[in-house]
């Protein structure tokens, strides 16, 4: 299964979302740092990186960007995990840096990030839809 670098200051966050993702097959390796972070996603090569945006010491719009600049890392999925406050801004600054989704984590449910991340790992193959489109009724 998708190996996932979690990167957030928040320890029962970091906990809950190491457990439950775990359990659904996933390889988790949880950093409590920016630093501690950007050292485990250069050695260890995840897959899928869950960001938190409020990490103390540096901004996690500042981390995505030195994930950029690692030509081994350049295609990881960058899942943020954001505040529901977070400026519009801000948002589409991290998506011009090449995150590839966000997270509202102060509202979905660890069903929600489990979801998400099993979509992310497993992308429909090029060409096709995600989901059959609906066939509009002869006029």
């Amino acid at each position: 299964m998708a190996k996932v670098l979690i990167i957030t200051h928040d320890e029962l966050l970091a906990k809950a979302y190491a457990a439950r993702l775990g359990t659904a097959g996933f390889d988790v390796a949880p950093c409590r740092t920016a630093h501690e972070g950007l050292a485990k996603a250069r050695r260890w090569t995840p897959d899928i990186i869950l960001l938190d945006l409020t990490l103390p010491g540096m901004h996690g719009l500042d981390v995505l960007k030195w994930l950029r600049d690692v030509p081994w890392l350049v295609t990881v999925h960058v899942v943020l995990l954001v505040e529901r406050t977070l400026a519009r801004e801000t948002l589409d600054e991290c998506l011009l840096w090449g995150a590839g989704s966000h997270l509202a984590k102060d509202t979905c449910s660890l069903d929600d990030v489990v979801a998400h991340l099993q979509r992310v790992a497993n992308p429909p193959p090029a060409g096709t839809c995600a989901a059959p489109a609906a066939i509009p009724p002869a006029a």
